[in-house]
């Protein structure tokens, strides 16, 4: 499965490295080396296996594309090198490491953070590429760069994920077997603070994972690069005033959306309203080595995939948009893709009748500019179910409480125009945006009594439109986008491998 897939075949273990090194590990993936004869030799444990990032490319440009593969081991310092290529390993990577501080206040524990670019590459090319150790290859696999337009797409979306859940894996499994090019997650990807240790913990062994399976979870971060967005669970404590704000003090290796991810490097440099950091500035600094320019710049970006275009944004509870740099910078983007599907990601859905976070509507806000610049679907997270929209169109009449910021209270309310025409199968061309809740990735479920009542997803709020077509909220699941040119099919996937819905739209 992993050689069909791609990724990584692992030709030495640390095992055998021991042994060729003349000493023998105590266990298997141990920290120390127990010698047999000779000096002890000290190799590092790794906290996470070579994995695929996009990279910071956005356009999609034949011999200017990359990708970037990180690895992370414990503090025990070893030479590494990446060799790549088409069809040998004569391309050597330059590799950056950085030192960062893990754990709940305990400054002694550290972790090692690589990664290498590869840079210049086809687009729709396979290649192979090789990590070795010290000399001593430890993996060797392979991957395949982004789709140009033009080419048939598939991806899989889903958020709310890495709980420590059994249906984490299963998500994951799924996800594997849908056989997507890509990952678009809707935020949250770790819980429940974004730290580095929780990925280490709870998402590298799952979405990373050395076979595939229902209880194991599967490889697919070794086959394919995963796009996210920021989201609630990315930070870890409140301010003075009860608002939401990343606080080094409270943990140390806080913002692991940053130090774990890599991706595009083409939003706004500045904001009116960044990520909100509290601590030690000597935590924070350290913090800036590692991430660079990815801070705050990674917070918000686009890319193009195939006949596709995204727009990834932060709707953390500390983003107003109504401010208009950031609308601006939103209708720039979206107005400067000539893409045939486009699609708007962000965690905090603004249209969704869920219990939890119905009145979080602040996002709301930006319909107007979705749809005079043709966005096709928003996807979001949060709601931790599945719900799907009919095509909609939606005009704010008060976006006071939008810009109010800190606050989950944040109702925008306004006037809905609905397409009842489009049911997915005869009458398959969508007026509207359709909005699609996909949170449903693994952690436990919100309203599963919700799922067989109508009824119950009417909002007095918003005048008892029936916008959301089809919810599911009893199950763990994920959406399979396929993009064939003017033609896109949505297929919702539960944690069985069940069909729940699915739908195609025509243009």
């Amino acid at each position: 499965m992993l050689q069909a897939a791609g990724g990584i075949t692992f030709l030495a273990s640390l095992q055998e490295l021991a042994l060729a090194a003349g000493s023998m590990p105590s266990t298997p993936m141990a920290t120390s080396v127990e010698p047999l004869a000779g000096p002890a030799k000290l190799f590092p444990v790794f906290t996470a296996l070579p994995y695929l990032q996009p990279g910071a490319s956005s356009k999609l440009v034949e011999n200017q594309e990359e990708i970037t593969i990180a690895w992370q081991t414990d503090a025990v310092p070893m030479n590494f090198t990446l060799s790549y290529g088409e069809n040998d390993f004569s391309e050597v990577a330059t590799i950056v490491s950085h030192l960062r501080t893990v754990g709940y206040r305990r400054e002694k524990d550290k972790r090692i953070n690589y990664f290498a670019t590869l840079d210049g590459l086809k687009l729709n090319r396979r290649y192979k590429y090789r990590v070795e150790m010290e000399g001593e290859r430890v993996v060797e696999g392979f991957f395949t760069t982004r789709k140009p337009k033009g080419v048939k797409t598939r991806f899989v979306a889903f958020g709310d994920n890495s709980n420590g859940d059994i249906s984490d894996r299963a998500i994951a499994f799924q996800a594997f077997k849908a056989k997507p090019d890509f990952v678009m997650n809707t935020g949250d990807l770790v819980y429940a603070d974004g730290l580095e240790n929780e990925y280490a913990r709870l998402f590298f062994p799952v979405y990373n994972a050395d076979e595939a399976g229902p209880r194991l979870g599967a490889p697919l971060m070794r086959a394919v690069p995963l796009y996210t967005v920021m989201a609630n669970h990315d930070i870890n404590g409140r301010d003075a005033s009860g608002k939401p704000v990343v606080d080094f003090d409270e943990h140390h290796d806080v913002l692991g959306y940053f130090t774990n991810l890599h991706l595009p490097l083409n939003g706004p440099t500045r904001l009116n309203n960044p990520t909100p950091l509290k601590g030690a500035q000597e935590r924070i600094d350290a913090f800036a080595i590692v991430v660079g320019t990815k801070f705050p710049r990674m917070a918000n970006y686009s890319f193009e995939y195939g006949d596709a275009f995204f727009l990834c944004i932060d709707s953390n509870t500390y983003v107003d948009p109504t401010d208009s740099a950031l609308q601006a910078w939103i209708e720039r983007e979206l107005k400067g893709s000539d893409s045939i599907w486009k699609f708007v990601v962000y965690h905090h859905p603004a249209f969704n009748v869920g219990k939890e976070h119905y009145r979080q509507q602040h996002m709301r806000v930006l319909a107007p500019i979705f749809e005079r610049n043709g966005v096709d679907f928003v996807l979001n997270g949060h709601e931790h179910n599945y719900q799907r929209t009919r095509p909609i169109k939606f005009k704010p009449t008060d976006e006071s409480r939008a810009k109010v910021t800190g606050t989950s209270d944040r109702l925008v309310p306004g006037e809905f125009t609905v397409d009842r025409n489009f049911d997915g199968k005869s009458k398959t061309k969508a007026d509207g945006v359709v909005h699609i809740v996909t949170g449903a990735g693994g952690h436990i479920l919100y309203d599963p009594e919700m799922n067989d009542s109508a009824a119950a997803r009417l909002r007095p709020e918003d005048n008892n439109v029936d916008y959301v077509d089809v919810m599911v909220s009893d199950r763990h699941s994920l959406t399979v986008f396929e993009v064939d040119g003017r033609k896109l099919k949505l297929r919702q996937i539960d944690e069985w491998g069940q069909l729940l819905d699915e739908v195609v739209y025509q243009k």
